[in-house]
């Protein structure tokens, strides 16, 4: 069974996370290395704030992610909170995990008296747009085309 817990609860599996995301954006972050970006993780590990890391896991097995931090553009830093690092392990795409994730981040941020949360994505506009998200603009970032998304979690 798989459950949406906070990284910080399962700091195990920091070096693993890590190595998944800097798989599947260095190209964003060209300049960052592993060992960076797995300091980058561990340094918003939070619980019931901003920033925060959320996995799903199974037992201890990490099968993905998702977080809440305050700046994910260096070029959009009128833009805050963002989703971020939203990522799913292949083996267990196409089952709602990503969707559970990005559930548990939504409601975390509505607690957290965030109105609006921010995203981009290269490749994934239609996914978030099934989900609630407008799209705000598309943009160049870090060499890459991208959407920047946003969505209302809380009202007031």
């Amino acid at each position: 069974m798989i459950q949406i817990e906070y990284l910080i609860d399962h700091q195990s599996l920091l070096p693993e996370l890590a190595r998944l995301h800097f798989e599947e954006w260095s190209y964003l972050a060209s300049h960052e290395t592993l060992e960076e970006r797995t300091q980058r993780l561990a340094g918003v590990c939070g619980r019931r704030e901003i920033p925060t890391v959320f996995v799903a896991v199974s037992g201890q097995e990490l099968i993905g992610s998702a977080a809440l931090v305050t700046y994910d553009m260096k070029t959009r830093m009128d833009l805050s909170p963002w989703l971020a690092g939203v990522y799913v392990k292949p083996a267990y795409r196409q089952r709602g995990v990503a969707s559970r994730l990005i559930a548990r981040a939504e409601t975390e941020a509505a607690v957290l008296n965030v109105r609006r949360l921010h995203l981009y994505t290269p490749s994934k506009e239609a996914f978030y747009t099934r989900r609630g998200w407008r799209t705000l603009e598309r943009t160049e970032y870090q060499g890459a085309q991208v959407t920047i998304m946003d969505k209302v979690v809380a009202t007031g």
